[in-house]
């Protein structure tokens, strides 16, 4: 029987898992931190479904929607305002708490020092739930091509719920899978895609494209109670934890957690990690035939820099940044706040600048939340402004945006050397870049499109975010592209192997030679799905 050791539980980890467990007889174990909810909220979350929605008691609705906070570790002392607040999920921190695995992680100026989750289920906890392919032409520079990646796509998609609709957006991102129908639209995601189609040649030759979202999200059981940003209670919208409790339940997974991994590596016996008990800091050695290191794309770099005899002084990470866009329209719809949607993103923008879909933006637009009024000036939430707040909510539309990482500015992790069973501390900081200057062009194409579509970008309150802040980052050490000249930095091969290593695999982002602005999730699933299943068929000597 082959063996396999998985580090981690976020969605990596489970895109390994799921190519793992359909091959017969190997014996797949899961190293996690494995942090979860607070007994306390998960009894809430458990209870509500039991119940008809009309008589949840507004004291459990309000203990389990906590809005985004603005966490102090990402606020720029010159600039207080503009950094984008951190999700909860049923009015919970534990995706980004550190319990043990940020000791030692710091962030400078306006960087994000949250980077590693020990969640159960990782940031898949809060994610925006969105799952569209990257386009063929940003495998031009991997070891891998669409056409290697596709059955992966196509596989990962079948073990999660999928709400999409063919639509233009088909042209550069396949279905690749069978969907439901997103539920209705809010009246003004659904005007702006009338109107899309009523100009959709015009607003085509600006190089931009209209759809509605793709998301991992079960609409036929959504009721539409408005809570899908703080946390379903349904749990309609796909976790990598998800994945875990089902495979744990059919016993196709021997799961350990509370556990953190601080070494890594090969000897003559083969694969190992020692790894620590969270709590008792009792050390262990676990073996297997191939180890696949799935820690998300700093966790897995700072496991394999405390595993390096001479490690980098620093390790550079490409990251696609991210953007906030609000938008005003001058035809008002009714107020939002007296109506029930799902509040996940509902249509998307793609910007094209080239026409082979590399030079890519992708807007998410977002319906009504409570998070509006929260970021809004304090003089609007007074009753005698509540008209002037009305007339603006319903007007109102946030883009959440994102450039691709070789038109952003990379992030740094400058790196010192572990002790003992301790990982390596890391100080994560940003390139220091002016605003990006494809993101002026986006802009103005944007505003070319305006007129038509009613949706007037507000500039002057345009963010955008802090080093790491998007957690769309990875590509410490990347795929290196077959007869590729060695650079100074590690590489690794198209399984995920650095050179000194034959049987363990890095399978999440920090493999990613680049990180286009489409959606990411899914490719980082996908392409560890390849890795875990394409591994497993090599020679036992290779």
């Amino acid at each position: 029987m082959q063996s396999a050791l998985i580090l981690g539980s976020g969605p990596a980890a489970a895109g390994a898992a799921l190519a793992l467990s359909a091959k017969d007889g190997v014996k797949i174990t899961v190293l996690d931190v494995g942090v979860r909810l607070e007994a306390d909220k998960q009894a809430m979350v458990d209870d509500l479904p039991a119940a008809p929605r009309q008589s949840w008691a507004q004291t459990a609705i309000e203990a389990i929607s906590a809005q985004p906070v603005v966490p102090t570790i990402d606020v720029h002392p010159q600039h207080p305002t503009d950094a984008l607040p951190q999700k909860r999920t049923y009015g919970s921190d534990f995706p980004f708490r550190d319990v043990g695995q940020l000791t030692g992680v710091t962030a400078h100026g306006r960087a994000n020092g949250a980077v590693i989750s020990g969640a159960y289920g990782g940031f898949s906890n809060v994610w925006g739930a969105q799952v569209m392919p990257f386009t063929s032409a940003s495998f031009d520079t991997w070891p891998v091509s669409w056409s290697h990646m596709e059955p992966h796509y196509r596989s990962v998609l079948s073990h999660m719920p999928f709400a999409a609709q063919d639509d233009d957006l088909a042209a550069l991102f396949p279905l690749l899978a069978d969907a439901s129908p997103l539920p209705t639209l809010a009246p003004r995601s659904a005007m702006v895609l009338d109107a899309y189609a009523s100009n959709r040649d015009h607003i085509r030759r600006l190089g931009i494209t209209m759809g509605r979202a793709r998301l991992a999200f079960d609409p036929l059981r959504c009721v539409r109670c408005g809570m899908c940003m703080t946390g379903c209670p349904y749990s309609l919208i796909y976790s990598a934890s998800q994945t875990f409790d089902d495979l744990r339940r059919q016993s196709r997974v021997d799961y350990h957690g509370d556990v953190v991994a601080f070494r890594v590596g090969e000897d003559v016996d083969g694969p190992f990690v020692l790894a620590r008990g969270r709590t008792n800091r009792e050390q262990h050695c676990f073996r297997a035939d191939r180890v696949f290191v799935a820690c998300g794309a700093v966790g897995t770099t700072r496991l394999v820099l405390g595993s390096m005899d001479r490690p980098p002084a620093t390790v550079t990470l490409a990251e696609s940044v991210q953007f906030v866009l609000p938008t005003v329209s001058r035809r008002p719809t009714p107020d939002p706040r007296n109506r029930n949607e799902f509040t996940l993103n509902q249509f998307n923008m793609i910007v094209s600048l080239d026409d082979r879909g590399l030079d890519v933006t992708q807007v998410h637009f977002y319906p009504y939340n409570p998070a509006y009024l929260q970021a809004l000036p304090a003089l609007l939430a007074t009753r005698p402004a509540q008209p002037v707040t009305s007339q603006l909510l319903r007007r109102l539309t946030v883009g959440l945006g994102y450039l691709p990482s070789w038109a952003s500015p990379r992030v740094r992790l400058a790196v010192t050397r572990p002790t003992g069973t301790d990982l390596p501390g890391l100080v994560v900081s940003q390139d220091d870049w002016p605003r990006p200057p494809m993101l002026g062009e986006v802009l103005r194409r944007i505003w070319r499109a305006a007129p038509r579509l009613d949706l007037w970008p507000v500039t002057p309150r345009l963010i955008v975010s802090g080093g790491a802040k998007s957690y769309h980052f990875g590509g410490s050490f990347p795929h290196r592209q077959v007869g590729a000249r060695p650079g100074p930095a590690p590489t690794t091969d198209r399984l995920g192997r650095l050179a000194e290593w034959k049987r363990v695999h890095l399978v999440d982002a920090s493999v990613f030679p680049s990180v286009p602005a489409t959606t990411f999730t899914l490719t980082i699933m996908a392409n560890a799905h390849r890795i875990a299943q394409e591994s497993m068929e090599l020679a036992d000597d290779r």
